[in-house]
């Protein structure tokens, strides 16, 4: 798999390091099964590594739990992950390899519609449309969202405190801008400085103090972009010349224009202003000379336009509800808490929120979005989800009824909102306005796991530049992950580069390659987790990209109950396998088509310009991510309005204010000179992660852009799947390199991204007429993000398959913890999908998912599976217990609930009590289950003897002296003589603590009830290694003669190996049938040999009886 990680593209030697220095193995080794969680990796399938660093490449390390930190954005930590345990306890003794089946939610189609039925999280309650008198809303809950805008945004020309005008004016036109035409600047100080073109060069002077004139040359102006970029900077000059503006065009036809003197509070700015001149025509008018709008400080509007707010945050409420507080903008009606209500921060971006619920009674926090500060607001609000089911697993002092879910600082700091003043307001989202809407972020139940994914990819454009629209060129592929959840997308993006156009007369196909790429890294240091060079688009090529990374992937058949595979192509990839469009795929698109840009991902629909009289019932409305309304709860109305409220403005009467939403999306690189990158032609265009354009640094919000937005979302957004009224935009944007400009023909510098400047023909390839322009010039990668992950877990839960959450009798179509583990089970049932000896769901106590389990290696008749007993030992995860109440200390209860069961059979074993271990990354110490401890002392005894010697005693079972493969340092419950008698007794294997001896496995019993060889665990692993021994040596004479021959060729496989055995202590004596006794004429006639094997299996010394005899001084001991 390392040749994944190497880089060839010319020829030279590449060194890697991989260690091989294990012990050895026999080549035909059989290994268990492990079932259970992981931070990461293929879920729902069984996947199979060789040594415990493949493991951890794959799914992670092991986890203790009780992590903490940020729940919500880092993931759920709070639950030991026991099958990250055993996994590391067996594969410490290298004696086979181990398959792991990695759980993920999952419902059944025909689930009852329960809230235990179907996998996901939802809210305990939803946005209800009842102003009710009651303080703490114990109906209402659901997602809110906090929209910000601005500070100072509804006045005309208004300049809050501290800010500075800035506006931006565009030349579209050089042609226009001729003698007479003029450009008005105002000052803070209320000064006028008009700028005037003039005589026959063109020229450009300024009044009220400008020390010198700003000349420009139009006379081969044509509307062409040089002279558009060359006249603009000759306007930036110019506006230079005076003391109040700073201008620039950053190399583009765009001037910004900012005013030097920042404002105080009411002063007026207005917009630079264009006047028609005797010589040209208006060059306000949009075609030639326009005005664009105020960044940064102020954008002129009407009053009562608060313009655009974008969510910053949203959270979850299980119950409650949350106001914003503090003055309504303007001011008139003073301080308030209110939902619905736009609200300004203090001078520093610090806003305040109230939530109050039955629970918690009412909280007050004062946050902001600089990450640095102390009040950032990840800092102040609870983001574990568990917490609103405290008292269930975690102390009651600790509840919290909401928890803070995305917050998204990137966005915010790139509108200059994190560290300055602001207006807020906070509304209810949900899918239209109508309270309790069944799709919104916070219903995300009904959803099992689902794969992220990224694309669909683009090709170039081929065609006339004028009518280009990147959303209509030909999809290519999309990468989809193998069964990693929402850790794709969380953990990775994909970059594709090297794209070449063909240099062979063998083919048209170009190449290119995909890199999969950590998320956080950045351009300044590129770090890869897998590469595929040389890809290509031709479906009969070796390079074809299909072939290349591998496009199989597998699907449940609910009906027989079984993993079906689909595709051409194994996967190379541990992460994605590639969907291809179909017409790519049968060859039927151009065969220059190269992937040049992608879809971004789907994003939340705001609103246009609503005000608080627009009806919420509006078809309009109902295609947003908003839902508000003036009788939800949280909103106070001070002012008797019926939705959004504001104080009265400038002196006016009317509250009717006006204002626009919007959700925020992934940002993309603009300059290849963002982040400082030495050779700018390494610059990756499209997705970007870092913090600011100008940073190297990521930002870890961005992941929270791409999550999944509701349940059942469709699978291609970008295929007219959506649903009208579900509040969601498709995707987010298109990015192409079609769209990569070149202001400076003089540096590499000078290229950037502009959205819609190829159908402007002012991109690379359109000025050039050839996408292979930009190629050339080694500007031919990109990056795109993966999308929609999800895990199918009720993330209320610390484990959300915890066995206290199947009570009862639970069904696969109520119970989807329940359905998740039995299909894992199902799956492996499969003897023609998976060779194992050994199954254990470490953890798992449902005694009838565990007797499932043994009812599977029962049929199969060749593995044993360790089951863990129910009542033993109570971690936090389960249920909240003080610690002296979390050990069950009751063997006897133990031992007679497993004699109630009856299970006997010797296809399983169990053991009691619960160990510790130390969590080597941490230090932490943990309760594991016994199966953790006894996987390891199974291939420990195996690797210092055989399967068939007995894995307890402080020979093969010393725990303490590490037998186990993990440390074990201490057992849940002190084991008395009578404790360890009882339990055997009852076919439970006693691990036994002695205080000079440590901590030992004192038992070795199958849960078979009837005496024999077989109800030991030692025989019965004899006797599952000699059948799949047996049945690998047969299949050498199958379909052979049946004649004598053939039966001497048989006996001549089969003896020596049972010779070996027994020399090896395995068997005593044996004993091969193999003639016409056995295989009669009859069954000749069915083409059937039948032979018998008789075996004597060693037995293990369990008991020794000595016998001391004190004899007198006189006495003979011959007597």
């Amino acid at each position: 798999m390392s040749i994944k990680n190497f880089k060839f593209v010319s020829p030279g030697v590449f060194i890697n390091e991989i260690d091989n220095s294990f012990g050895p193995r026999s080549p035909d080794a059989i290994g268990p099964v492990v079932i259970g969680r992981a931070t990461k990796g293929l879920a729902m399938e069984p996947i199979t590594v060789e040594s415990f660093s493949e493991f951890v490449e794959m799914f992670g390390d092991t986890v203790p739990g009780n992590a903490g930190g940020d729940v919500y954005r880092n993931g759920n930590l709070q639950s030991p992950m026991y099958g990250t345990y055993a996994a590391k306890a067996f594969l410490r003794s290298n004696v086979a390899p181990l398959t792991y089946m990695r759980l993920l939610g999952q419902q059944t189609t025909t689930n009852d519609g329960s809230v235990g039925g179907r996998a996901g999280w939802q809210t305990t309650n939803t946005l209800a449309v009842d102003a009710s008198a009651d303080e703490t809303a114990p109906s209402n809950g659901g997602a809110y969202g906090l929209f910000l805008f601005a500070s100072g945004s509804t006045g005309s020309g208004d300049v809050p405190d501290g800010f500075a005008a800035s506006a931006t004016l565009t030349v579209a036109d050089a042609g226009e801008i001729t003698t007479g035409n003029t450009i008005s600047l105002v000052t803070a100080g209320g000064d006028t400085v008009t700028i005037t073109g003039h005589g026959s060069a063109n020229a450009m002077t300024t009044t009220s103090g400008a020390s010198a004139d700003g000349t420009f040359d139009a006379s081969t102006a044509s509307g062409g972009s040089t002279n558009n970029i060359a006249q603009a900077l000759a306007i930036a000059t110019t506006i230079n010349l005076h003391d109040d503006f700073t201008a620039s065009t950053g190399g583009t036809a765009v001037v910004t224009v900012t005013q030097n003197t920042k404002g105080t509070a009411g002063n007026s700015a207005s917009s630079p202003s264009a006047a028609a001149g005797s010589g040209g025509g208006d060059i306000t008018d949009a075609s030639h000379l326009t005005i664009v709008s105020f960044t940064g400080g102020t954008e002129p509007r009407d009053a009562g336009n608060m313009g655009t707010g974008s969510c910053a945050a949203i959270w979850y409420l299980q119950n409650g509800k949350i106001q914003l507080s503090g003055n309504l903008v303007g001011g008139a009606d003073g301080a308030t808490a209110s939902a619905g209500a736009y609200i300004g921060s203090d001078s520093n971006g610090n806003y305040k929120v109230l939530i109050k619920s039955a629970t918690q009674g009412e909280e007050t926090f004062l946050f902001n979005f600089n990450d640095n500060s102390e009040n950032f607001i990840r800092n102040q609000f609870n983001t574990n989800p568990q917490l609103g089911s405290a008292g269930d697993f975690y102390p009651t002092s600790a509840e919290k009824d909401y928890w803070l879910g995305e917050s998204y600082e990137q966005n915010v700091r790139e509108e200059g909102l994190h560290n300055t003043a602001g207006i807020g307001i906070i509304l209810g989202l949900g899918s239209g306005s109508t309270a309790g809407s069944s799709i919104g972020p916070h219903l995300m139940k009904g959803q099992a796991s689902r794969e992220a994914v990224a694309g669909w990819f683009i090709s170039q454009d081929v065609g006339a530049f004028g009518s280009y629209t990147p959303q209509s060129m030909q999809k290519l592929f999309r990468l989809k992950g193998r069964g990693h959840g929402e850790w794709l997308h969380k953990n990775l993006k994909v970059s594709i580069e090297r794209i070449r156009q063909s240099n062979t007369q063998l083919g048209d196909y170009g190449s290119f390659s995909v890199v999969l790429r950590k998320l956080t890294d950045t351009d300044n240091n590129v770090q890869v987790v897998e590469r595929y060079d040389n890809c290509n688009l031709d479906p009969t090529s070796p390079n074809f990209v299909a072939r290349k990374i591998g496009d199989r992937y597998s699907e449940w058949d609910e009906v027989n109950q079984r993993l079906r595979y689909y595709g051409e192509y194994d996967n190379k990839s541990r992460y994605i396998y590639v969907e291809m469009n179909d017409d790519v795929e049968a060859g039927a698109t151009e065969a220059s088509l190269l992937p040049f840009g992608y879809f971004g991902a789907p994003v939340m629909s705001g609103s246009g310009a609503v005000t608080n009289a627009t009806d919420p019932d509006t078809e309009a409305i109902h295609k947003t991510m908003l839902a508000w309304s003036g009788s939800f709860a949280g909103f106070a109305g001070e002012t008797g309005l019926d939705g959004f409220d504001g104080a009265e403005l400038l002196g006016g009467t009317s509250n009717n204010l006006t204002a626009s939403f919007k959700f925020p999306k992934a940002l993309l690189r603009k300059s290849a000179s963002d982040g400082g990158l030495t050779d700018p032609t390494k610059a990756y265009f499209g997705f970007r992660t870092t913090r600011t354009a100008t940073s190297n640094n990521s930002d870890p919000s961005v992941a929270d852009l791409h999550r999944l937005i509701y349940s059942g979302f469709p699978d291609d957004p970008t295929s007219g799947d959506l649903t009208a009224g579900h509040g969601v935009i498709g995707y987010c944007h298109v990015f192409s390199l079609d769209d990569v400009r070149k202001t400076n023909a003089s540096t590499s510098a000078s290229y950037f991204y502009e959205s819609g400047s190829r159908a402007g023909g002012t991109s690379v390839s359109a000025e050039s007429s050839s996408y292979t322009t930009l190629l050339d010039a080694e500007y031919n990668k990109f990056t795109a993000p993966f999308w929609g992950g999800f895990d199918g877990f009720d993330i209320t839960k610390p484990d959300p398959l915890a066995n206290t959450l199947m009570t009862g009798a639970p069904t696969e179509n109520d119970n989807y913890a329940y359905h998740t583990y039995r299909r894992a089970i199902t799956t492996i049932a499969d003897v023609d999908l998976l060779d194992f000896n050994l199954l254990t769901s470490p953890g798992l106590t449902n005694d009838i998912l565990t007797q499932y389990q043994l009812q599977v290696c029962e049929d199969r008749a060749d593995a044993l599976t360790l089951i863990d007993l129910a009542n033993v030992y109570t971690p936090t995860h389960e249920e909240y217990k003080t610690k002296v109440n979390r050990p069950a200390k009751d063997p006897l209860g133990t031992a007679n609930n497993l004699k109630d069961r009856r299970l006997d059979s010797s296809y399983g074993a169990t053991f009691y009590p619960w160990v510790q271990t130390r969590d080597a990354g941490t230090g932490q110490l943990v309760w594991i289950p016994p199966t953790v401890a006894m996987m390891g002392v199974l291939a420990y005894s195996e690797s210092v003897s055989d399967v068939w010697f007995a894995p307890a005693g402080f020979n093969r079972g010393g725990l303490t002296e590490g037998a186990a493969g993990i440390p074990v340092t201490n057992v849940s419950e002190r084991l008395s003589s009578r404790d360890r008698d009882t339990l055997y007794d009852a076919r439970i294997n006693p691990i036994a603590s002695f205080p000079s001896n440590g901590i030992v496995v004192l038992g070795q019993k199958t849960l078979q009830e009837r005496p024999s060889a077989l109800d030991r665990i030692n025989v019965r692993r004899l006797v599952i290694y000699l059948k799949k021994q047996i049945s690998i040596l047969s299949t050498q004479i199958l379909f052979e003669q049946n004649v004598q021959d053939t039966w001497d060729r048989f006996k001549g496989l089969i003896e020596p190996f049972l010779a070996n055995v027994k020399t090896r202590f395995g068997i005593t004596d044996y004993r091969l049938i193999l003639d016409e006794t056995t295989t009669t004429a009859d069954l000749i006639d069915q083409n059937i040999l039948y032979a018998k094997i008789m075996v004597k299996p060693a037995r293990a010394i369990e008991f020794i009886a000595i016998d001391f005899v004190i004899a007198s001084t006189g006495a003979s001991f011959d007597d």
